[in-house]
């Protein structure tokens, strides 16, 4: 070897011992962006990013899951992707704000009794309305109650109604899959209980012989605690009912079984593909997904099979797919419902910090009358043994002066333009109704879309870690694809989330003492359509993916409430749109009276798939 390659290997050598050995690859960026306590960065802006990612589905798909859970994977490409959408973002601000695990929200007045119902007077809710002949409306408690008292219908005669809506709904081409367990002779033991109550005039409460049903994520005896899996929950079926199926029992609800959900909740399309499920069909066109994740509580709904389903929300999921089919989706303030029961067997919650339990109904005051009875303190769950007395009383008052109505317009119209001219038409609503639209600017929305995706990822991965390594070949593509990135998140960016959940929280509650709600769409897109490639194998997240989330992190993230409900209906394809307004922390009276009175502004169209449990 010559002179010149001997010096040339040495050097080479010397460059690579110094750039593996000896050069620093800790710390961070030199260009940190240092934020004070409790004070937004006006230079900032708005600066809410949508991630720019391609869709995957079909073949390509089985091979992207198969790359990312490899070397090249999880060292690479799953590197790469959280960097292009922005999940480093944390790592280069100084965050003063001490982290919040639990979004939990101090109050003053008296508390509710551990273990008491709702003492909220319901009265008004269930007193039936006046129809108008040229707009539809689904058949709502108060019909079911007033078809009962008058002995035009029984409880049972109208769970043989649902137990045949259910069985036509799947003889349908294509299936419906919005409720995919359910137990003929328990619905009809439930119902004569409830059809005795009646005749002795004692019925349990407003819910009494109302049909209803419950996602799989939370356990119902007798049945599959399965969270939308082929594997787990599969070995038998649950003995201990969730909380609030115990409360649904309490009310006297017939519970009809468990509905559809999007595999493990971790979607927000209802894209299911897997076999003892499959992917659940929009009501309004069962060529489109319902969204997701409480896919089938959302159907179910929308089809009439039940005027009230349960749902979770860790990230939009009761509200997405309530939005998607044109039904109300209601996320309480965090722990004001149990999610006692809402994990798999000997597993640890998913994402338990940002987790709520709600209703989706056929109307706004039908998510009252669940949320209602459904909610308050359980010894079992310990976030939610501290919260304010809810009263509902003043609900259907559309009179709203005095009312402080919020808009940031710069996120409203981050948007499809049907939605925003839809969103815009029903804030010139609410303005008639008397209420003061104030203009507000939510600070650090793309801070607080990381933190939230963050903590998905982290406690969604801790909670699955078992199944995820056992059970690998037995979950869809895109739950292996998703799970594979529990790797890629450093511990570092999750304390930093939750110190961005801290300044997210002070920046709401500033917010809120200027304004009583806040408006933004439902979502920043119609329902996706489905393709054969998607229900077979799955589909990726995508840009769609990201829209169709765009105005649901900050409630999970901060655990303030907020209601989905529709306003429209886009002209192309008669799709839902809806409006999401949110409230302060224990606020969901006020936030509910502005959902009735945009309810009472909307002319609602039919949806194609529909069955009358009453007509």
């Amino acid at each position: 070897m010559d002179v010149g390659a001997s010096l040339f290997l040495l050097g080479s050598s010397a460059v690579a011992v110094w750039f593996i050995f000896v050069r620093r690859a800790t710390g961070g960026p030199a260009d940190f962006q240092r934020r004070k306590t409790g004070k937004a960065d006006p230079a900032a802006g708005y600066g809410l990013k949508t991630a720019s990612l391609p869709p995957v589905t079909g073949f390509p798909l089985k091979i992207l899951t198969t790359l990312l859970n490899s070397v090249f994977g999880t060292k690479i490409l799953i590197p790469n992707a959280y960097k292009n959408s922005n999940g480093g973002l944390l790592r280069k601000i100084v965050i003063p704000e001490d982290p919040t695990m639990y979004p939990i929200m101090p109050f003053d007045g008296p508390s509710m009794p551990l273990g008491s119902a709702s003492c909220t007077d319901l009265t008004d809710l269930t007193q039936p309305r006046s129809k108008s002949p040229d707009d539809f409306h689904h058949w709502e408690v108060a019909d079911f109650i007033q078809a009962y008292i008058s002995e035009t219908m029984t409880p049972t005669e109208v769970a043989e109604r649902a137990i045949r809506a259910i069985q036509d709904s799947e003889k349908r081409k294509p299936p419906l899959r919005a409720i995919i367990q359910y137990d003929v002779e328990e619905i009809r033991k439930m119902a004569a209980a409830s059809t005795e109550r009646y005749r002795k005039n004692a019925p349990l409460s407003p819910l009494d012989g109302v049909p209803v049903c419950v996602k799989e994520e939370l356990a119902v005896v007798p049945y599959y605690h399965r969270a939308g899996t082929d594997c787990l929950g599969c070995d038998a079926p649950t003995t201990v009912d969730s909380t609030v199926a115990v409360k649904l029992r309490e009310a006297g609800a017939v519970i009809l079984g468990v509905s559809n959900m999007h595999e493990l909740g971790m979607g927000v399309t209802g894209c299911n593909p897997n076999k003892l499920h499959g992917s659940a069909r929009n009501p309004y066109n069962p060529q489109y997904f319902t969204g997701g994740s409480s896919s089938g509580s959302a159907s179910a709904v929308g089809a009439g099979i039940c005027p009230i389903a349960i749902g979770t929300d860790a990230g939009g999921s009761i509200r997405i797919p309530s939005a998607l089919c044109g039904v109300v989706g209601l996320k309480g303030t965090f722990g004001r419902v149990s999610d006692y029961g809402g994990k798999l067997p000997d597993t640890p919650c998913e994402c338990a910090s940002l987790l709520h339990v709600g209703p989706i109904a056929a109307s706004v005051r039908d998510a009252a009358i669940a949320f209602a009875l459904t909610a308050g303190p359980d010894p079992k769950y310990p976030h939610g043994l501290n919260q304010p007395i809810i009263n509902l009383e003043n609900l259907e008052n559309t009179n709203l002066t005095g009312i402080r109505v919020g808009v940031d317009w710069r996120y409203l119209r981050h948007s499809s333009n049907c939605i925003v001219a839809a969103c815009e038409k029903a804030i010139e609503h609410l303005e008639n109704c008397g209420a003061n639209i104030i203009d507000v600017q939510i600070p650090e929305l793309e801070e607080a879309r990381v933190a939230h995706t963050c903590i998905v990822v982290m406690e969604m991965g801790a909670a699955l870690a078992e199944s995820f390594s056992t059970l690998y070949d037995k979950l869809t593509l895109p739950s292996r694809g998703l799970l594979a990135m529990r790797d890629t998140v450093p511990a570092f960016d999750y304390i930093q989330a939750l110190k961005q959940k801290t300044r997210t929280m002070n920046f709401l509650k500033e917010i809120f003492n200027k304004v009583d709600v806040i408006i933004t769409p439902g979502t920043g897109t119609l329902a996706p359509r489905t393709s054969l490639g998607e229900l077979t194998y799955g589909r990726s997240p995508d840009e769609q993916d990201s829209a169709i989330m765009r105005y649901m992190f900050l409630g999970n993230l901060a655990g303030i409430p907020g209601v989905t409900v529709p306003i429209g209906y886009s002209s192309t394809n008669n799709l839902p749109m809806s409006l999401q307004v949110q409230a302060g922390w224990w606020q969901e009276a006020v936030m509910l009276r502005v959902a009735h009175a945009v309810e009472r502004g909307t002319k609602h169209a039919t949806p194609q798939v529909h069955f009358s449990l009453l007509g």
